[in-house]
């Protein structure tokens, strides 16, 4: 409640931004490092998101939607220079294979360094028509980098999620038997377009949607105990996975997933 009120007296003029943030500093204080950090981001939304809503989304690109609109709460949520883990947006080339990388990797970090990925994130701005088939190709992607990366780096778990438009999903994939590899939806948010959206968006069910996922994610995504049981129950990636994708595309076939 507290929270809410100070980014309502912000949007409406009653209380200056730099107030606000000591506000929040002083708040945050008193709260858990999960409290802690998502008060963190909430500020840093404060200071990075418009006034008032774009009225024509299909000007925002990728790279501005993820950097001024989620980068804010996310990096604050699963980024802690602390236990040296990063949110960083990738999104560019890879040099090793000439494949795209995902918009979106949790690493830790090596000294200056990047070391082993605990979770990935896609990333697709909102368009007329929904895009059912990028949006399915992207939650395969997501889903066999996160498999790879439980594999290689002997993880309990990993984390992933995919924003399309202002809408974002979370997942967490596990290892919890032989050979089959599960991947649970954990949370669906829209995050805000603007200030003013950012005062309705602090609601105590969001709030604590995203404190149970950062809970989630540093409790979870860590190297398993038992690594003996572990190996015996991991499978190889199937080479022709992405084969399964049908070739054609037809925007009247009935799609299983919600993707708003």
């Amino acid at each position: 409640m507290k929270l809410a009120r100070i980014i309502d007296n912000v949007d409406s003029n009653q209380l200056a931004k730099d107030d606000a943030d000591i506000e929040l500093l002083m708040l945050g204080k008193s709260l858990c490092p999960l409290g802690r950090s998502l008060v963190r981001g909430i500020s840093a939304a404060m200071r990075r998101l418009p006034l008032v809503a774009i009225k024509n989304k299909l000007t925002i690109g990728e790279c501005e939607l993820f950097t001024m609109y989620f980068d804010p709460i996310l990096a604050s949520l699963l980024s802690d220079p602390d236990r040296r883990v990063l949110l960083r947006w990738s999104n560019v080339t890879s040099d090793e294979n000439g494949e795209m990388r995902p918009d979106a990797t949790i690493s830790k970090l090596r000294q200056r360094d990047f070391g082993s990925s605990l979770g990935y994130g896609e990333v697709k701005i909102a368009r007329p028509t929904t895009d059912n088939h990028a949006l399915c190709h992207d939650l395969l992607r997501l889903a066999t980098l996160a498999k790879d990366t439980i594999d290689t780096n002997a993880l309990e778990a990993a984390l992933t999620f995919q924003v399309h438009g202002f809408h974002i999903t979370f997942f967490l994939i596990r290892l919890r038997h032989d050979g089959i590899y599960v991947m649970q939806e954990l949370a669906q948010l829209t995050f805000p377009r603007s200030l003013e959206e950012l005062a309705t968006f602090v609601s105590l069910k969001n709030m604590r949607t995203l404190m149970i996922l950062s809970d989630t994610f540093w409790r979870l995504c860590r190297p398993v105990r038992d690594t003996h049981s572990w190996q015996d129950k991991r499978r190889p990636t199937h080479p022709s996975i992405y084969s399964l994708i049908d070739s054609t595309k037809n925007s009247h076939r009935f799609c299983a997933l919600r993707f708003d």
